[in-house]
């Protein structure tokens, strides 16, 4: 049997699962992250249609004219849902995006840890910094990202010593009455960013989150449901 993949978001929910992060945090929703039973909602969606626009990516992407009843803005299709959003959350992520010119978007990096294989996806490197970007539902906490392992793991893996959780709120949103119609609403910019930096026991609490993992996952039977890392 070749290595195992994880990728660091997977040990994230764990580590929320764990310690009672909230009471979505179920071991099933760490199961259904592992065996692919996931595949997305209006939240991950919504997201995705943010994330978009700062990478400049215009795929499945169309102009939604002002009616008498609805507000002009960009709708994105997303696995087959239409995200709309209206031409000011439009700007704030442009606004968001010509902040950092010169950035790379969406860069993948890989770790060997032994038998696991821990990847992570950046959204933003911009010169020595990682900047994640997050779209939020309701009142942020700033302890809900600092005490996340998902900035220490991108440390290691990208070799950078600062991480900013970029997050934007979008304020009263109800999945049940907006869905994936999130136009009017006030999509509030978190500032200042919250801000992660290395620290001298970061490794080793990266290895003992991992451990952990491998340990619940193996009681449980799911290691062969991670994929093969392929060169």
């Amino acid at each position: 049997m070749g290595k195992k993949l994880v990728r660091v978001t997977q040990i994230e929910k764990f580590r929320r699962f764990i310690t009672g992060h909230s009471d979505y945090d179920t071991e099933q929703s760490v199961i259904d992250t592992l065996t692919g039973s996931f595949k997305g909602n209006e939240y991950t969606r919504i997201g995705t249609s943010f994330h978009k626009i700062v990478e400049g990516d215009t795929t499945g992407c169309k102009k939604l004219t002002r009616t008498e009843t609805e507000l002009a803005g960009r709708g994105f299709d997303i696995d087959g849902y239409l995200v709309k959003l209206d031409l000011a959350q439009y700007k704030i992520a442009l606004a968001y995006r010509d902040r950092f010119p010169n950035a790379f978007h969406e860069i993948r990096e890989y770790m060997d840890f032994g038998n696991i294989i821990v990847t992570g996806c950046a959204d933003i490197i911009n010169g020595f910094e990682i900047r994640d970007i997050k779209t939020k539902y309701s009142p942020i906490k700033d302890q809900d990202y600092t005490d996340s392992c998902q900035w220490r793991f991108y440390m290691e893996l990208f070799g950078v010593e600062d991480f900013y959780f970029d997050l934007f709120q979008f304020v009263g949103y109800d999945k049940d009455k907006h869905g994936y119609d999130v136009r009017g609403l006030e999509l509030k910019p978190y500032d200042p960013a919250i801000t992660c930096h290395w620290y001298n026991q970061l490794k080793e609490d990266n290895r003992y989150i991992l451990r952990e993992f491998i340990r619940w996952a193996t009681f449980r039977n799911l290691i062969m449901d991670l994929p093969e890392y392929e060169l």
